[in-house]
C-alpha cells in the first residue's frame, strides 16, 4: 500500500508510524486514510505546532460530529493508536482516553435485494451505449459477479483478464482484504455471463494482464464509475433508494442471506457450513461473516418453518410429549 502524502506538522511522525504498522504485517490502508484526514486538519489549524493537546482533538472532533457513532469510533481508534505512540517520542503530547464502547449489534439493517430485483438489475444493466460502456455487457457481468459470489467491489475492480480461468470457472482473487488470496468458483449462469463478456473483451483488449473491467477511457473501472451506472440502473428498474440502501455493497449482503436461505431448504445443519461461507467471502474470522447474516423476514420465516417441521416430526415420533 502506498503511504499517504502527509503534509501537516507531524507528517514525518505519521509516515514513520504507518511504516511500523505495515512492517508488523498490517495492511493499515483504511486507518492511514483516517490519519490523513486528521493530518489535513492539523495543516490548516496548527501548521507549525507538533504538540497534540486536548484542544487539538476537540477542534477536530467538532468537524466530524455528523458521523455515526460507529464511524466516529473508527476515527477515534486510529487517532488513539497514533497519539499513544507519539507520546513515547514526545511526552508532552496528549493521549486520548479509551473510546466509550459502541454497541455495533444495532447497526442499520442492510438492504437485501429480492430475487425479482436482482433480475431487474441484471436485465436493465444492458441499457448503456458504447460511449458509456466500453465493452458490451460490462455492467451486467460486474453486477452478476457481485451477486453470485459476494465478492467485494474493490476486489472485483482489481481483477485482471488473466485472473479468470474459463476452463475451471474460477476467479482468482490475488489480493483481497487483509492481503488474503482465494479462489471463487462461479455458478454455471455466472460463468456463462463471464464467457460471453470475454468474447467481446478479447476482440478489443488482447493483453492478459489488462484490467477485467475498463471504463470508457480504457483505464481500470473506478468505484465512482460503478456508482453512477448503478444509480441509473436502479432508476430504470424502479427500485427506490432508502437510508439503508440499496448500495453496491448490498450485493454482498444479499449473497450471504440468499446462500443461507438455500441451505435452510436442504434441511441440513447450517452451523458446520458457515466456515465455508466465511472462507468464500474472504473473512478472517467467522464472526465477520455473522455480521452479514442479520435476521431478515425471509430468514425468520425459514427458521420458523424449519422449527415447525422439526417440532411436528418429534411429536409424531413420540420424542416430545
Amino acid at each position: 500500500m502506498k503511504i499517504p502524502d502527509f503534509s501537516g506538522p507531524l507528517k514525518e511522525e505519521m509516515t514513520h508510524f504507518v511504516k511500523l504498522k505495515q512492517l508488523s504485517g498490517s495492511d493499515y490502508a483504511s486507518q492511514a486514510k483516517l490519519l490523513l484526514y486528521f493530518d489535513r486538519h492539523l495543516a490548516s489549524r496548527q501548521p507549525n505546532d507538533k504538540i497534540l493537546t486536548l484542544e487539538t482533538f476537540q477542534s477536530y472532533f467538532d468537524t466530524i460530529t455528523h458521523l455515526s457513532k460507529r464511524t466516529f469510533s473508527d476515527y477515534y481508534s486510529a487517532l488513539k493508536q497514533f497519539c499513544t505512540w507519539l507520546n513515547q517520542r514526545e511526552p508532552n503530547s496528549y493521549i486520548l482516553p479509551k473510546c466509550p464502547y459502541v454497541d455495533r449489534s444495532y447497526s442499520k439493517a442492510p438492504y437485501i435485494f429480492s430475487p425479482n430485483e436482482i433480475k431487474l438489475i441484471l436485465k436493465n444493466s444492458l441499457i448503456f451505449k458504447r460511449k458509456e460502456e466500453y465493452i458490451p455487457g460490462l455492467y451486467q457481468t460486474l453486477f452478476s459477479l457481485l451477486y453470485s459470489t459476494g465478492i467485494r467491489i474493490g476486489e472485483a475492480l482489481a481483477l485482471n483478464y488473466g485472473d479468470y480461468s474459463e476452463k475451471d470457472m474460477l476467479i482468482h482473487v490475488r489480493k483481497g482484504k487483509f492481503n488474503k488470496e482465494r479462489y471463487l468458483i462461479l455458478s454455471n449462469s455466472a460463468a456463462s455471463q463471464m464467457n460471453q463478456y470475454l468474447n467481446h473483451y478479447k476482440r478489443i483488449i488482447p493483453e492478459e494482464n489488462a484490467p477485467l473491467f475498463l471504463n470508457t477511457h480504457k483505464n481500470r473501472m473506478t468505484y465512482a464509475n460503478v456508482c453512477i451506472a448503478f444509480g441509473k440502473i436502479l432508476n430504470k428498474s424502479g427500485i427506490k433508494k432508502y437510508e439503508n440502501g440499496p448500495k453496491i455493497y448490498s450485493f454482498r449482503h444479499t449473497f450471504a442471506i440468499h446462500r443461507l436461505l438455500q441451505w435452510y431448504k436442504t434441511q441440513d445443519d447450517i452451523n458446520p457450513k458457515l466456515p465455508y461461507l466465511s472462507t468464500y467471502m474472504g473473512h478472517v474470522k467467522i464472526t465477520s461473516t455473522q455480521v452479514y447474516l442479520q435476521a431478515t423476514n425471509q430468514l425468520l420465516q425459514a427458521g420458523c418453518k424449519r422449527f415447525h417441521t422439526f417440532f411436528l416430526k418429534n411429536i409424531n415420533e413420540g420424542v416430545i410429549l
